[in-house]
């Protein structure tokens, strides 16, 4: 995906391609189709975030909330004939109603959110691991001893 770098004309740049896209028709809208998947990406900072990690958007606004205000409004009452990602959109679809892919991520974001968590289930296996050893010494022991 193309990066794209939010500045304070970013708005201004975006909708008027977009208005020369939607009233030439022998134009493809390929920056209609682009603002629209951003917007359906971008739903709040945390989406913003996630894209800015992933080094697709470039923010250099003074707030993240802008931003996704921004990206949000500029394709609102948008008509497109043709999603020119409509192919990759419906393969990350199926990548992530996918059964191992949706748990897997659900599983991570759940129980190792943080440094602490995966220790604490570190802690937990070799506890664990060490109980059952005593167990077996245990059973041994009483077994000899019962000879």
């Amino acid at each position: 995906m193309p990066v794209l770098y939010i500045y304070d004309n970013t708005e201004l740049l975006l909708r008027n391609v977009i208005a020369y896209e939607q009233c030439t028709p022998d134009v493809p809208n390929y920056v209609t189709s682009y603002a629209c998947a951003i917007d359906f990406l971008v739903n709040n900072t945390d989406d913003l975030l996630k894209l800015v990690e992933s080094k697709v958007v470039v923010n250099t606004l003074s707030s993240n909330e802008d931003a996704v205000n921004m990206l949000n409004s500029i394709s609102k009452q948008l008509v497109f004939v043709e999603f020119y990602y409509m192919e990759q959109w419906q393969e990350l679809d199926r990548y992530y109603s996918r059964f191992w892919a949706k748990n897997v991520e659900w599983f991570k974001r759940t129980y190792f959110s943080s440094p602490w968590s995966i220790i604490a289930l570190l802690a937990g296996i070799v506890l664990f691991a060490l109980t059952i050893v005593q167990t077996i010494f245990t059973i041994k022991a009483t077994y000899k001893s019962n000879k």
